[in-house]
Formats: structure tokens, sequence, C-alpha cells
């Protein structure tokens, strides 16, 4: 009988120590996806080439603007922009070279998302988009969190590009 009694309490304690084991990576899971809900905005961006040099994002510039915006039901806008872009000298009528300029200096997409967050990866799901080839596609977008930082890094299949990083810091 104590046998019995003992080998019962070592596997209720197996069980119990088993279970609250998992209950942190479910509670970080849920805690993952609340973290993406909200406005979030561009600190930088960063492209690895193959040669071993870094250099930003060359529609954006080393000074990139831009806002990546999650709601709870399952949508996201992500916008960038080179802020140094010159304003067109008439805004009613810009030439052909200031729209080219202005789009090779802007990104901007919209969709749905989900998080998958058993592999700490972001999925978008553009409806619309400056890009037309975006459009219905599926961006992967592993993702770390750092306090209030958000950063995207993954390997890239551009030619010269080795990978990528986008990190964004949570309006308040």
């Amino acid at each position: 009988m104590i046998r019995a009694t003992a080998i019962l309490v070592f596997t209720f304690s197996l069980i119990v120590l088993n279970s609250s084991a998992e209950r942190p990576k479910k509670e970080d899971a849920s805690n993952d996806q609340a973290r993406m809900i909200g406005a979030w905005s561009l600190v930088s961006t960063e492209e690895r080439l193959t040669d071993g040099t870094k250099r930003p994002y060359l529609d954006v510039g080393p000074k990139g603007k831009g806002y990546l915006i999650y709601s709870a039901d399952g949508h996201m806008c992500a916008t960038g922009m080179n802020p140094d872009q010159p304003a067109w000298k008439d805004g009613n009528k810009p030439t052909d070279a200031e729209k080219l300029r202005a789009m090779d200096g802007f990104f901007g997409y919209c969709g749905r998302y989900e998080v998958d967050t058993a592999n700490q990866v972001m999925y978008h799901y553009p409806e619309v988009a400056l890009d037309p080839s975006f459009v219905g596609s599926k961006q992967k977008r592993p993702y770390t969190f750092d306090e209030d930082l958000l950063t995207f890094s993954d390997r890239e299949k551009m030619p010269g590009v080795e990978g990528y990083t986008i990190t964004w810091k949570k309006m308040k």
C-alpha cells in the first residue's frame, strides 16, 4: 500500500510539474499575439549583403520613417518612406520623374495577418499594395521582442542580399 501510494504521489507530482512547465510557453504564445496589437514606428532597416557589408533598405534610406499597425481582428497595414525625398515642385502636377522617385522611396501594403507563436513567425497576407506582385502573397516575418521593440529578421532571396532586419518600436 505504501509503495502504491508513493508511486501515485510521484506520478501526480510529475503531471503537476509537467503541466506547470508547459503553462509559461502557452502564456508567452498568447502574450506574443497580444503584444503585436497596436501601432509601431519604424526604428531601422538593414540588409546584409553577400559581400559582408550592410545597408539600409534602399526604398526608405538611412532615416526611414514608417508605421506598422496590427488590429485585434487580424488586419494589418505597413508603410514606410524615405523622408529625404525632395518635395514635388507642383504638388498638383508632379513630373513623371518626381512620381517615379516618390515610388522608389516608398513601400506600403495592408491586409490580413496571422501569428505562428510556436515558431515565432508572423505572416502578412497583402490585399492592397504599392507593388502589385505583393497582392495575394504570403509574407513570412520571423520575429523577436525586446521590451518595446519588435524585430523581423530572416534570410533573403534577392541577388546580392543575404538577409534583412527591420526593427519597430511600440507607440504609446
